[in-house]
């Protein structure tokens, strides 16, 4: 079984195949390429559920395949994999994304006489390949590496439409939104490696281990407590984290990437770009639970944009724009169970999102293919009868979305807030701030999701398109039916409410991460106890276990339901009422993001361009004038000095004499005044 791991390379060198496919010779290709990479992707996930076979079997990975620094006195740069639970669930989630985005592609662009189709399936491929690699690297700086070029991917494909004005302005700023967060994360990289000497993940030699040992020796860097000078460095890599997870305040540039094609949506917000930095914290969560302030931190801003990015999906009348800002949210949902020690919950709810996301967004795109494009919310209704199969797993998704009970959202939902819950009660004021703000998420959640629900599917049509829907083939309702299935029962991974009520060993996902060998542990199955040793976090309840898992359970339940039912009841009629409208100035605040644009417009064009317009202005005046000034003096006196050498020997005889006859005036004159 350990020797399929030789092969383990191929899931990302089969989609980057696919992209090299598209890119020389998709225009002569059946599909335009799209052929390729569905069998380049369903290979992925074939090689990848046997590498997860293994793994579940007790066999893991962590090797180096290539040298291309060799500095064993400071540090050597190395590319390498790391195959251990983590990575190994986190790579059949990929690759299924990924394969089922790309057969619905078949039904979303081809029908549409798409020109440049190539190009659009030579990126999911490289996009696919990019986040493969980078979920089995085996060090920082080779995730960085791939880190980046996901985000080139994103850029690509977010403007894939660059002949119309949104499409390329929308990408730029994701791209250099992203971007501003990866320069902190560079920093940090270079940080680990001056301080450790190395950028290996795993092991005792990797650097979470050695920062363990410096913690515990007490060691100082520059001057700094270990502790100070850990959480320096985990703060700057969490600035590309919070880039690429859109968190607050480097969320604006995901609803603005719902320019790119549907498919590319579904991929970006389910299982690629936005998945990699909540990855990249459990990845390194090793690390991170040895530093209570970051914990402390990533909670607090997990918990704040899960209920800053709700408010917001309230009142948005396009479906992905809702679409979008519930991404946002949710991500905020696995920052908080993060920060709040919940390595298990974090990745099972990243696990049932990426399910019920991905069925969101393309059930998204089914009703857009519906609509002949139109994304209006407020024209559609009475699409439940004609698109019976889309409104069903469209519904699936949504109620695990809102976390309504059976579905999967709600069991990992649950989950999250549990965890946070049980340590805030342990003694955490900015733990106990976040689950409040966690809990007020759950209420918009459900209110904006059914919200959806009811615009798009009951009523009657308001529109003359909504009457007569374009039909959807198989290629669209084979990947709704398979991720319709997945997002109810995903949930049954990890019931923790059952074990805890039961005694049932039910939870698997739990069993199955914390299973890792002492090779490869950067995970839960060491750092969970880390976690509440360095964070002080305490282990009290209120009531006992049970009782605080089913107070928070029925809390969380019982404002998801108040918020689907108020939507439910008023969105209802044949005709629904704009509701949101009377919320007037709210509204305004509300359609307009906070004026985050604005604001951040006003950064850049108010406040960063005058500073450096400032900056440029004394550098050109003052520096570069006192040496310009200094040398035009030079060059003045030379200029001068020049003219008396003119070669002509009676013309010195005579500077010579007048020199002498000078001096001696001089002389005299001073002779007499001594």
């Amino acid at each position: 079984m350990e020797g399929i791991f030789q092969y383990a390379p191929a899931i990302a060198v089969l989609p980057f195949v696919s992209f090299l496919v598209a890119l020389i010779a998709g225009e002569y290709l059946p599909k335009k390429g799209a052929l390729a990479g569905i069998l380049a992707t369903g290979g992925s996930l074939t090689l990848s559920l046997v590498v997860l076979v293994a793994v579940v079997s007790g066999h893991t990975y962590n090797e180096t395949l290539y040298t291309f620094v060799d500095a064993s006195e400071t540090f050597s740069l190395t590319f390498g994999l790391l195959i251990d639970p983590l990575s190994a669930a986190m790579l059949v989630i990929v690759s299924l994304i990924a394969t089922l985005v790309h057969v619905f592609s078949l039904g979303y662009m081809n029908d549409e006489g798409e020109i440049g189709l190539p190009r659009y399936y030579a990126g999911l491929g490289l996009f696919t390949a990019s986040m493969l690699a980078f979920v089995f690297s085996d060090n920082l700086l080779m995730a960085f590496i791939f880190f980046e070029l996901v985000g080139l991917c994103s850029y690509l494909l977010i403007g894939f439409w660059f002949r119309e004005d949104a499409p390329p302005s929308a990408a730029k700023k994701a791209f250099l939104v992203t971007r501003f967060g990866d320069y902190f994360f560079l920093i940090g990289v270079v940080a680990v490696l001056v301080t450790f000497g190395t950028a290996q993940f795993a092991g005792s030699e990797g650097f979470p281990a050695l920062a363990e040992e410096a913690l515990v020796a007490g060691e100082t860097f520059h001057g700094l407590g270990a502790e100070t000078w850990l959480s320096i460095i985990g703060l700057l890599v969490l600035g590309g984290v919070l880039g690429k997870s859109a968190q607050f305040p480097f969320h604006t540039w995901l609803p603005d990437a719902m320019e790119g094609p549907t498919p590319v949506s579904a991929l970006i917000h389910a299982a690629t770009m936005v998945a990699a930095g909540v990855y990249l914290v459990a990845r390194m969560y090793g690390f991170y639970a040895l530093l209570p302030t970051v914990l402390a931190i990533i909670a607090f801003i997990g918990g704040f944009t899960a209920l800053f990015a709700a408010t917001m999906g309230v009142v948005k009348d396009e479906i992905k724009q809702v679409l979008a800002y519930s991404t946002i949210s949710q991500y905020g949902y696995i920052m908080l169970a993060l920060g709040a020690g919940g390595y298990v919950a974090a990745f099972f709810h990243l696990t049932t999102h990426a399910v019920f996301k991905a069925l969101l967004f393309l059930g998204a795109g089914s009703v857009i293919i519906a609509m002949h494009h139109n994304e209006n919310m407020w024209d559609m209704g009475g699409l439940k009868d004609p698109m019976r199969v889309t409104y069903l797993t469209f519904l699936a998704g949504s109620l695990a979305l809102a976390g309504i009970f059976p579905f999967s959202g709600f069991w990992s939902k649950d989950e999250v807030l549990f965890e946070t819950l049980v340590h805030a009660l342990g003694g955490s004021p900015l733990l106990l701030g976040a689950y409040v703000m966690g809990l007020g998420a759950v209420f918009l959640t459900g209110f904006y999701t059914i919200r959806m629900v009811m615009l798009t599917f009951h009523g009657e049509p308001r529109s003359d398109t909504a009457e007569n829907p374009h039909g959807v083939r198989w290629n669209v309702k084979f990947p709704l039916s398979v991720l319709g299935v997945l997002a109810v029962v995903a949930g049954f991974l990890n019931p923790v409410p059952i074990q805890k009520l039961t005694g049932a060993q039910v939870d698997f996902l739990h069993a199955f991460l914390d299973s890792a060998p002492e090779a490869t542990l950067t995970n839960a199955g060491h750092y969970s106890d880390l976690t509440a040793e360095y964070a002080g976090y305490g282990t009290g309840y209120i009531g006992g276990e049970v009782m605080t898992l089913l107070l928070g359970a029925g809390i969380a339940l019982g404002l998801a339901l108040v918020g689907a039912g108020s939507a439910f009841f008023l969105y209802r009629g044949a005709e629904p009422t704009a509701h949101t409208e009377k919320l007037g100035r709210v509204r305004t605040l509300l359609m307009h993001n906070y004026y985050q644009d604005e604001y951040q417009v006003w950064l850049a064009e108010g406040l960063t361009v005058r500073v450096a317009r400032a900056a440029d202005t004394f550098d050109q005046g003052v520096i570069d004038g006192l040496v310009n000034g200094a040398s035009s003096v030079s060059l003045f006196a030379g200029d001068r000095l020049r003219r008396i050498q003119t070669g002509v020997v009676t013309n010195y005889a005579a500077f010579i004499a007048l020199s002498l006859v000078i001096l001696v005036a001089l002389f005299a004159v001073l002779g007499g005044w001594i």
